[in-house]
């Protein structure tokens, strides 16, 4: 398999955070494949855990809009003509559409209804905070602030169909809360195909009325937000300590129900047990037992399966099973050794079937083509050879339209990497292995975490591929030369040697 085409992410996304966690500053942009690398406690999984929030929050998996405005409040006056011109936009689209049996390309909108849709994303800014709250499992948002910093800064940028300019979203935090203002081109349009049935509905429900009720159009205002979006698809995030909750899931499932059925006469935790990213990786484990997450009604997950068959075959030398225990929708995980006729709970196999597990089982229930998937730690518990046969596992992920962020302290995993992108370099893509995977050049970022000089805090860097050398430089080789020299010393303590 070849880099034949560039691989083109769904609204391709910068992130850029000043003072958040223990990053000082960082300028990222999520490619198919993005790669934190950098030493420990430098804020890699900070980055990677910010991403998946920003996920769950905008993305396809959040599709009602409403809860953005607070329950039971009262929803902001619209801006002056907005209801009528959307009106008057959905009786334009459902004449036409009854004309020409087509559905509009784009759909320009006016200045009112692109003032509201700015006003709707400015409602979000305590509820997009929460989300990020819960996925860190913080007790408030001021402790996501570095220490030495009054206010952390997130600045979100991507493209917007239609026009030149790009949408921005700045989200602060600090004593006094959230904040998210939003600064959308002017000019923007709209998919026609996907907002069709919505919009001429409105004008079906509002015959004989010249506007819409105020509910009914902020509903519609909230639709039509999602081209202005962030990101409009999920995340899911494999944590680095996914071993142990894999193999401890049903205790800790246990237990937090037993401290949710007590909190009515405990005293409540301002933070929670367990950070939403672990919350979330055991709740999706658990749904696998009753299969209730999407394979049914996801297209392009075949060859998804397929890639995590080959993890077993390749890699695993076996194959892991999500079964349920009997009478109950409770998840038990088990792996079955090639040749074997009889299955062994995963609790008793190694470190490296368990760890790789869930890969397996993510590929199997639940990642679609166009989704994100965040591995922590990839290398963990894995053998160098088997590092890199991971490595090139995940780059044939990407190529089947997964989106991957991964953070390692692996020098083979970028090693292999900077391999996968030279044969994405060869001018005819051959290669002497023909099941080979490659990737082009701009379908990888590596970002490098480095400490400040003053140690209280860290910078995000892009670092790109040594042409000369085929490696990524991220500090791997000063740790094997300052080996070397020691080894020499004591070879040669006087240094005779020549």
């Amino acid at each position: 398999m070849t880099a034949d085409r560039p691989l083109t992410a769904d609204r391709p996304l910068t992130i850029d955070v000043t003072d958040f966690g223990p990053i000082v500053r960082a300028c990222v942009e999520l490619r198919p494949l993005t790669v934190f690398v950098g030493p420990s406690n430098t804020g890699k999984s900070w980055l990677a855990t910010l991403a998946y929030a920003l996920h769950r929050y905008f993305g396809a998996a959040r599709r009602d809009w409403r809860p953005w405005f607070r329950m039971g409040s009262e929803a902001p006056a619209l801006p002056d003509g907005a209801s009528t011109d959307l009106l008057r936009i959905a009786e334009q689209l459902r004449t036409s559409a009854s004309r020409t049996s087509e559905r509009a390309e784009t759909i320009e909108l006016t200045a009112p209804v692109e003032t509201a849709i700015r006003l709707h994303l400015a409602q979000q800014s305590e509820a997009v905070g929460e989300e990020i709250r819960r996925c860190f499992g913080a007790g408030d948002g001021r402790g996501l602030v570095r220490q030495t910093s009054e206010k952390a800064h997130i600045r979100l940028r991507h493209s917007v169909e239609g026009v030149s300019g790009q949408a921005a979203h700045e989200l602060t935090v600090g004593d006094e809360g959230w904040t998210f203002l939003s600064t959308v081109p002017r000019g923007f349009r709209i998919r026609g195909a996907r907002y069709w049935r919505l919009l001429v509905n409105l004008a079906l429900q509002a015959r004989g009325s010249d506007s819409l009720e105020t509910d009914r159009t902020w509903d519609a205002i909230g639709a039509l937000a999602a081209d202005v979006l962030p990101t409009r698809n999920p995340a899911f995030y494999l944590p680095a300590d996914r071993t142990g909750l894999m193999n401890a899931h049903s205790t800790v499932v246990s237990a937090l129900i037993q401290n949710a059925t007590m909190a009515a006469i405990r005293r409540a935790d301002p933070v929670p047990p367990l950070s939403g990213v672990r919350g979330d990786f055991l709740e999706q484990l658990v749904a696998m037992a009753a299969d209730r997450l999407r394979r049914s009604r996801r297209d392009g997950r075949k060859g998804l399966r397929k890639l995590g068959r080959r993890i077993e075959e390749e890699i695993l030398g076996g194959a892991v099973k999500a079964g349920s225990l009997p009478g109950i929708a409770y998840p038990r995980f088990t792996y079955r050794p090639r040749g074997w006729e009889s299955d062994l709970p995963l609790t008793n196999t190694s470190s490296m079937v368990s760890e790789l597990a869930p890969v397996v089982l993510y590929l199997r229930h639940v990642v679609a083509p166009g989704d994100l998937l965040i591995i922590d730690e990839p290398e963990s518990h894995l053998h160098p050879a088997m590092q890199v046969a991971f490595t090139r596992q995940i780059a044939a992920i990407v190529r089947a339209g997964v989106r991957v962020i991964v953070t390692t302290h692996s020098e083979w995993v970028l090693e292999e990497l900077g391999n996968i992108v030279g044969r994405g370099r060869l001018a005819d893509g051959s290669t002497e292995d023909a099941e080979a995977v490659s990737l082009g050049a701009p379908d990888v970022g590596v970002w490098l975490f480095q400490p400040t000089a003053d140690g209280t805090g860290s910078t995000v860097n892009e670092i790109a591929l040594d042409d000369d050398t085929g490696l990524y430089p991220s500090g791997f080789d000063t740790v094997a030369r300052a080996l070397h020299n020691e080894w020499a010393n004591i070879a040669d303590p006087r240094g005779d040697a020549e």
